[in-house]
Order: structure tokens, then sequence, then C-alpha cells
């Protein structure tokens, strides 16, 4: 609750507003630590380079605390959503068997509304073992569909593009609803080789949303740190969604994390 208030207050988050003002998506940071170094990371940055934007939360909370907040949001919300995983904290998937603990107490309690979590997919037993314990969506960051700028990005420690993709597979075969964070970088995203590669994991996820987010990030850093020859004349973000609404005509955009009921009326569609 302090870590909410500070975000809601200081850092102008929307999803912490959401939380005190009781609608949509109610974010639940819970981890300390990440398994990514991003260049472009809001919440921890080397000393001497530039200032992380957020501080992260101090302490893990307790499934119980846990619990508490996210049945709390769901009993006053309308097809309310709690999320994992924000900008104000490490990665949750870190958090092994809180978030499974967490889930199943929050399900023990209540069958309605969503439970999401925002994460980099690095750990995909983590995300079959909160499936068991009842969550309904993910989303899962990602700047490319392609290894090489997924890691020149991401920086992973112990663990690999290739569990990303496995946690998306998880989600499908529990038969649970699945997105992707996209940090859009144009001259990089609006490439040939860039939607191939997104349209080929599209079709491997079974993706139901992607939220198209831009890359907040200086420019001249991002193209440095990049594979050579990744970034350059793009033909458009634009053509990008329009060429990717062609091949997925059942795919939607968004911004937010959309409640389970607008999924299942997605899908049903």
């Amino acid at each position: 609750m302090q870590q909410l208030e500070t975000c809601a207050l200081t850092y102008g988050c929307r999803a912490a507003q959401n939380y005190f003002i009781g609608r949509h998506e109610a974010p639940i940071p819970t981890s300390v630590a990440c398994n990514s170094k991003c260049i472009g990371c809001i919440s921890l940055q080397p000393d001497g380079e530039f200032r992380a934007s957020h501080d992260r939360i101090r302490r893990a909370p307790t499934p119980e605390e846990i619990a508490d907040l996210a049945v709390g949001h769901i009993a006053r919300v309308p097809e309310g959503v709690v999320s994992f995983g924000q900008g104000c904290e490490g990665e949750p998937l870190l958090g092994r068997e809180l978030l499974p603990a967490a889930t199943r107490l929050i399900r023990e309690r209540t069958s309605r509304g969503t439970v999401n979590v925002n994460t980099n997919g690095s750990l995909p037993a983590v995300v079959d073992a909160m499936c068991h314990a009842g969550l309904d969506a993910i989303r899962v960051s990602m700047n490319s569909a392609r290894a090489d700028v997924y890691e020149a990005y991401y920086r992973p420690k112990k663990y690999t593009f290739d569990d990303v993709r496995e946690t998306l597979r998880v989600m499908r075969r529990h038969d649970r609803y699945r997105s992707i964070n996209y940090l859009v970088f144009p001259g990089l995203t609006d490439t040939e080789e860039e939607i191939d590669a997104v349209s080929a994991f599209v079709e491997e996820a079974g993706l139901d949303l992607i939220q198209m987010r831009n890359l907040n990030i200086d420019p001249q850093l991002y193209r440095e740190r990049m594979p050579a020859g990744t970034v350059r004349e793009g033909f458009g973000i634009g053509e990008f969604m329009r060429r990717l609404s062609t091949r997925f005509p059942r795919l939607h955009y968004g911004y937010f994390n959309p409640p389970k009921e607008a999924y299942a009326r997605w899908r049903g569609a």
C-alpha cells in the first residue's frame, strides 16, 4: 500500500491510482530483484550512467498481504484486474513460491476478477504453477521477436529467449489469455525481418493481444546497443500494424491489460 501510494502520488502512475480510485487494473508490486539488465530499465540503473525514474519496492509482501489487496480491489470493481509485475519492481516470477501461493489464496477467496502477471517470461515453470493456482492472463514484455535483438536489450541473466517462448507455450497449453508488451522502435520494429519474426511468434503463441508501446529511451543509445544493421529506415509503424492485422485478423491491439471478460468476448466474436 505504501509503495502504491508513492507510485500514485509521486510518479503519477495511472495503474496505482486505479487502486485508490477503485477502477480497472490495480498493480501489485512484489519483487525487489530482476534477472534482466534492460538498457532502459526505469527502476534500476548502474551508478554514474543515468538515474532510474522509479524506486523499486523495498521488500516482498507476504502471500496474505497480496491476497488482501487483490481481493479488496476485485470486490469493489466490476470486471476488475489485478496484476503482478509493474515498473516499480523487478521481475515478479523470481517469487517462485510467492506468486503461486498468492494466486491460490486469491482464488480460494473469489472466482471474480482477472489475475494477470506482467513479466519478462523468463521462468516458464513458475508460470505453469501459477496457472494451476488460478492465473488468468499474462503480458510478456519484449522489444523484438528475434533472439539476438531481444537479448541485446534485455541482457538476460540465466535465461534465454527460448524460455520466453516456452512461457507463452505454457499459457497456451492451459488455454489462458496471452499478450505481449511490445516495445516499439521505428527503424527496428517496422522492418521485414521483424514483422516476419513477430508473425511467427504470434502464430506459435496464439496471442490474443499486442500492446504497442513506445520504447522511451535515448535513440542513439539504443542504436549503438543493437546488433549491427538492425536499425535502419523502416516502412512505418502504421504499416507494420496494418500488415500484421491482415495476417492475423483476430489479433487485438491495446495499451492496458483487459479483463478476462473482454478476452472471452474477443475470442467469441
